[in-house]
């Protein structure tokens, strides 16, 4: 890797295209911004650790003509750090993320369409020893919707990028330029939702990403949403994502595993708020 540092300027320049993208081709839209505060938890089982914090969230999504659809939001999380998985970590973290979407082929009246998608997403500062990871994909999508419910595979190809922090990789014997990597990749995505505003409603997907010699990332999400008949928030949501990395291609020979962990699980309850502009 050439050092996911220099991605940053990407980064944002990816992130902030997408609400322009959406914009750009329609006149008639339907916009959406959602505030979130909520707390979390990021349970590394390996070591035996769990991280409480609280988070603070904002999302922009969009639904307009030919169903041109995306979203993009960032959130704000504040660890409070006991077990000092990484020595040197900065309680304050963030991801990131922004996606685009459109329908292109519609079999007959099956509920089947065809169509293409992007997304990007930015993860940085974890208390379990990511200093950066960026993500962008493009690719193609099949969906299957029936009235609330959808279920979908998508495939794609595109860049990974993931770099982890020295401090406990060091111990190990390990240099900096050891812990980062990156390639052109494909990831593939099999997703489900329910939508009912009036009612219990969830989503979540697997997702993996590859290169051209093995699996780098596999993740699992699954996100409730109750919705609440209340002046500020509208629902009450729980979420659970499930993230397991690839350490072998960083591992070098006649050394230990550049960490002792190489999965997490990130526990978020929080409240959405909408916000009339």
């Amino acid at each position: 890797m050439t050092g996911i540092g220099r991605c940053v300027r990407t980064k944002w320049t990816l992130l902030a295209l997408v609400p322009v993208c959406i914009a750009a081709p329609v006149t008639h839209s339907a916009w959406r911004t959602v505030a979130s505060a909520g707390l979390h938890d990021t349970r590394v089982a390996e070591a035996d650790s769990d991280t409480l914090g609280v988070n603070l969230g904002l999302r922009l999504s969009y639904t307009g003509a030919e169903h041109l659809a995306g979203q993009t939001g960032v959130i704000a999380h504040y660890d409070h750090d006991i077990d000092h998985l990484d020595p040197d970590h900065d309680p304050f973290w963030f991801m990131a993320s922004g996606s685009l979407s459109q329908p292109m082929i519609r079999l007959g009246h099956s509920g089947v369409t065809i169509g293409w998608r992007t997304d990007v997403s930015w993860l940085q500062n974890t208390v379990f020893g990511l200093e950066e990871t960026l993500q962008a994909q493009l690719g193609i999508g099949l969906d299957y919707q029936r009235q609330a419910d959808a279920v979908g595979l998508a495939l794609g190809g595109g860049y990974y990028g993931l770099e982890w922090d020295d401090d406990v990789p060091e111990a190990r014997g390990y240099s900096r330029e050891a812990l980062k990597r990156s390639s052109d990749a494909l990831v593939w995505k099999l997703f489900f939702q329910r939508s009912v505003k009036t009612e219990l409603s969830w989503d979540g997907y697997w997702q993996q990403w590859r290169d051209q010699d093995d699996w780098l990332e596999n993740q699992l999400f699954l996100a409730i949403h109750y919705p609440v008949n209340h002046s500020v928030m509208d629902s009450l949501n729980v979420s659970v994502s499930y993230t397991r990395y690839n350490l072998a291609p960083y591992r070098l020979q006649g050394k230990a595993p550049i960490l002792p962990w190489d999965e997490n699980l990130l526990f978020r309850l929080y409240a959405e708020i909408p916000l009339a502009w």
